[in-house]
């Protein structure tokens, strides 16, 4: 078992190797990235390391509206792969098109998706 020093060498280690791989972004400008941002509120960049092919992909994908959830809600009852790309699709942006077509790269942006709801929390109190 490792320590935590050597899990954090190894972390930083695979940083530095992943800083070097080429970056996938699909094109995207500064100016396309502030046109989604007016349009869309928020706008989030999910970065996919393909260690393997040691490539750096990026998607840009909006938040879901009430609608794109109800859908995602609606179709994850028959089956939750095919509810998680409901909300790939109608929240996709742009970035690398890898990501729209490799499935081990989709999947893993799909993952990070799914935390977006994580990122807020709620408290309820009596008043």
């Amino acid at each position: 078992m490792e320590n935590k020093q050597e899990q954090e060498q190894k972390a930083k280690e695979l940083a530095a190797k992943r800083a070097k791989y080429p970056v996938l972004d699909g094109g995207v400008t500064d100016e396309m990235r502030q046109s989604w941002k007016q349009a869309n509120g928020r706008v989030v960049t999910v970065d996919v390391f393909d260690d393997m092919a040691e490539e750096h992909h990026v998607a840009y994908f909006r938040r879901p509206t009430m609608d794109v959830m109800s859908a995602v809600n609606a179709v994850s009852k028959q089956d939750e792969l095919k509810g998680a790309d409901t909300m790939f699709k109608n929240c996709w942006l742009g970035g690398s098109p890898l990501v729209q077509s490799d499935a081990i790269l989709k999947t893993s942006a799909l993952g990070a998706l799914g935390s977006l709801f994580a990122t807020c929390h709620t408290e309820i109190k009596n008043l």
